[in-house]
């Protein structure tokens, strides 16, 4: 399927990267030369690539509304770049498979997956192909994209709105902001799921996530009783970083929805916008009977040893040792009930605030209960 056209092209201001748990002052760069001369070799190369073939049945043929703009997508993608871990947990829900990737940090040098069940955390064990290793989602390598000749690129609005326009020159590309917000993922499932003509598939994804929440509410009903509020942080370093997970997201409803309360500071304003905090603020939360503390680590120099282990265990490892020597040495953290009554839980960013879709919730109940039902 290589003929699409792109409908009603507009670039609209890039949004924030909500996933980010710190504003990040760079934008994407630039491609300059290199974008020039790739739409020069489209021009050469893939001059009908934008308009509609008289040998394309229009009946197959569906406009599909994301957060920037509508394309029109004909017949069934078999060539799908993704450029992030969000989009390839749906991407999977739905029962496809990527044939190129891009992360939010870049783990291996490779040219290809070759392994993707050690090499692409959390999610690899579900890929079954060998995609192109795109490097990172923030720059992701435009001349293995335009060699593959997608029909069909997933990106994320909050990082990958400034080019836009130069993926829709290459195929019809679908972007989504605010993939934390509560209830988000589920209706860019539907988007997907349309341009991928798989919507027989939504109500079975969205089922079984109702199923998994269900059984771990009643796993954790005791300890909801008893310890009803659940204070969520992201952070790499006490000091200089904190955020707080409000409510009004997917993590505070996924929370809600098991009966816990999460909390926030008084008169947060905004929905689902993590709320930054100082490490002196946090005694204003100390009702919290319970912590969970998300690390993350953004520096690419500072790579994960996947020589250790599964990429699952380094991720973790990577992710949450420095917020959680930053947390034990930490006056002001050690003082709070939680942390006194051994109720305070370390995880990975990447994992319960990364992934944001079915599959990511699942690894999260999963880990939930392995902290809370330890001594149960």
């Amino acid at each position: 399927m290589k003929y699409i056209q792109v409908m009603d092209l507009r670039l609209s201001a890039p949004s924030r990267w909500s996933c980010s748990m710190r504003r990040h002052g760079s934008r994407l760069i630039k491609y300059g030369l290199l974008a020039t001369s790739l739409l020069g070799l489209m021009a050469c190369g893939n001059s009908d690539l934008n308009r509609s073939s008289p040998d394309v049945d229009n009946s197959q043929c569906r406009i599909v509304k994301h957060d920037l703009d509508q394309v029109e997508v004909c017949g069934q993608p078999k060539t799908i770049v993704v450029l992030s871990s969000h989009m390839l947990d749906l991407l999977l829900a739905l029962g496809e498979q990527p044939d190129a990737l891009a992360g939010p940090i870049e783990l291996v040098k490779e040219d290809v997956f070759q392994n993707p069940a050690q090499q692409i955390p959390y999610l690899g064990a579900q890929v079954t192909t060998q995609p192109v290793n795109l490097g990172s989602g923030q720059a992701p390598s435009m001349e293995k994209i335009t060699a593959l000749k997608p029909d069909l690129i997933l990106a994320e609005a909050g990082r990958n709105a400034d080019s836009y326009q130069l993926f829709s020159k290459i195929a019809p590309t679908l972007l989504w902001k605010d993939r934390t917000a509560k209830g988000k993922w589920q209706t860019t499932l539907k988007g997907l799921a349309k341009a991928l003509g798989k919507e027989e598939k939504i109500q079975p994804v969205i089922a079984a996530y109702n199923q998994e929440i269900d059984q771990t509410k009643k796993q954790l009903a005791p300890i909801a009783a008893q310890y009803p509020k659940v204070l969520i942080l992201g952070s790499n370093d006490l000091n200089s970083n904190m955020n707080i997970i409000p409510p009004d997201s997917y993590l505070g409803d996924l929370f809600e929805q098991l009966g816990f309360q999460v909390m926030t500071l008084p008169d947060t304003k905004g929905p689902f916008v993590n709320v930054p905090i100082s490490i002196e603020a946090l005694p204003q939360l100390n009702e919290a009977d319970i912590i969970i503390v998300l690390g993350y680590n953004l520096d690419a120099k500072e790579r994960p040893n996947l020589k250790q282990g599964s990429i699952d265990k380094a991720i973790e490892s990577h992710q949450s040792q420095s917020i959680r020597k930053s947390w034990e040495e930490n006056a002001i953290a050690q003082s709070l009930t939680a942390s006194k009554e051994d109720r305070v839980y370390f995880a990975t960013y990447y994992k319960w605030n990364g992934l944001n879709g079915p599959t990511g919730a699942k690894l999260i109940l999963e880990q939930l209960r392995q902290f809370l039902l330890k001594d149960a």
